[in-house]
């Protein structure tokens, strides 16, 4: 039953898309003005939550991958102490944010920031300056984007999912990382579409591979697993890279939503249990 309802969504999303195009990063509505500053607060207390006990934002000069609609989280990462906040993508879906609405989310967030810092990230955000940019490509080349420069904190949130070739776009950081960079990324696990996304989070898993390209559109959820990204930051010289389950199927419910999942989402090394992964590791 999942299947066949997860498939007929599928459908519909995919002639969604290719009627109106790719416009919306997440759920949050653009009109609500609140809860987009909710939800970037909460990106930014995520980071900071699963940052190594020894890593801080203070001083590092930070690479965020896919932003979306908003470059508050970069705003809020100066306003911590960052150096500098550069942020790629390959949809300019941030172009029309003002800077008053960053500002906002700096006076809005909950938790100690120092003026000195409030300063700069203010200051940061009027007119062109080179500790905050911006730079969009529709082909993601993140060496070419980044002009030269490279970083010692590479983030994303709920991004990762969205980009074809992981291991290209792992590859494009790895050119961009300083030796002891870390790059720590939230990635949603899950089926997207709100429909059946509470219903049967691994819904997007019960699919073929033919059947889900067939369907495919800008910013499908590209299917790979938390073992895919280990794998792929190992093969480009990453270390200590770990994975923490930030949410998981409760036990009481895996039994009537992980069977009937397609090859190879059956094999117990794809852990389908975990629906939200951060993934942290370092470049030595």
């Amino acid at each position: 039953m999942f299947t066949l309802t997860g498939g007929l969504i599928l459908i519909g999303v995919w002639a969604k898309h290719r009627l109106m195009g790719y416009r919306k990063p997440n759920t949050v509505s653009a009109d609500d003005r609140n809860a987009r500053l909710a939800y970037v607060h909460d990106v930014v207390q995520s980071w900071l939550r699963f940052l190594p006990a020894d890593v801080s934002v203070r001083g590092r000069s930070v690479l965020e991958l896919g932003p979306g609609s908003s470059l508050a989280t970069g705003a809020l990462l100066l306003a911590h102490g960052a150096r500098t906040y550069t942020a790629v993508d390959a949809f300019g879906l941030a172009t029309d944010e003002t800077a008053e609405f960053r500002r906002d989310a700096i006076a809005g967030f909950n938790g100690e920031l120092q003026q000195e810092d409030i300063n700069t990230a203010h200051a940061a955000l009027h007119g062109s300056s080179l500790n905050f940019q911006y730079h969009v490509d529709a082909g993601f080349d993140i060496p070419a984007m980044c002009l030269g420069q490279t970083f010692d904190l590479i983030l994303s949130c709920a991004a990762f999912e969205h980009f074809d070739a992981i291991e290209t776009t792992i590859e494009g950081l790895t050119k961009v990382a300083r030796s002891g960079c870390v790059s720590l990324h939230i990635v949603d696990l899950q089926t997207h579409t709100n429909a059946i996304r509470e219903r049967d989070p691994n819904n997007i898993y019960r699919f073929s591979d033919w059947f889900y390209s067939l369907l495919a559109f800008p910013g499908q959820p590209n299917r790979k697993r938390p073992i895919d990204y280990v794998r792929a930051f190992v093969r480009n010289g990453w270390v200590d890279v770990q994975v923490i389950a930030a949410k998981s199927i409760p036990v009481d419910q895996r039994d009537k939503l992980m069977p009937g999942l397609a090859h190879p989402f059956g094999r117990p090394e794809m852990d389908m249990q975990m629906l939200d992964a951060v993934i942290i590791s370092r470049y030595p």
